[in-house]
């Protein structure tokens, strides 16, 4: 968008600090990291990372066990997509949400998708949520 020119203030609205830009908003930002590591240290333990190349290189390999890898790309998307959500709902004037409401949204949106599955019968994943508690602790 600041290549078009619009007069937009193109700072990072969340972390109020540098240039938005696609690596900054996701994970740099000190807002956005807060959010990611919080989410996803349990999960990613020793290769924790909130360098954008290094978590496409980890959700896209197989280093991981099935589950954790399914846990880790979901939890991936949910957070990509609320903090652009937030970023969203900041431009437009509405009321910011802080790291730890984030977070519990984020927390809550997991669960309930992985307790959607186990709904439909699908007993693939029946352990994603036992992961995800383990994670989470």
């Amino acid at each position: 968008m600041l290549s078009w020119n619009l007069g937009i203030n193109a700072s990072c609205i969340l972390c109020h600090n540098v240039l938005e830009t696609r690596n900054h908003l996701f994970f740099t930002c000190t807002y956005s990291a807060e959010v990611w590591h919080a989410l996803t240290r349990g999960l990613l333990t020793r290769n924790y990372s909130s360098d954008w190349q290094t978590i496409l290189s980890i959700i896209s390999g197989n280093g991981q066990s099935r589950l954790t890898l399914f846990l880790i790309r979901y939890v991936f998307q949910a957070v990509i997509h609320r903090l652009w959500q937030e970023r969203n709902s900041r431009r437009h004037g509405e009321q910011p949400l802080s790291p730890n409401q984030l977070i519990q949204i984020i927390d809550k949106l997991v669960r309930n998708r992985i307790s959607s599955i186990r709904a439909l019968g699908d007993t693939t994943y029946d352990d994603v949520l036992q992961l995800w508690f383990e994670a989470r602790s």
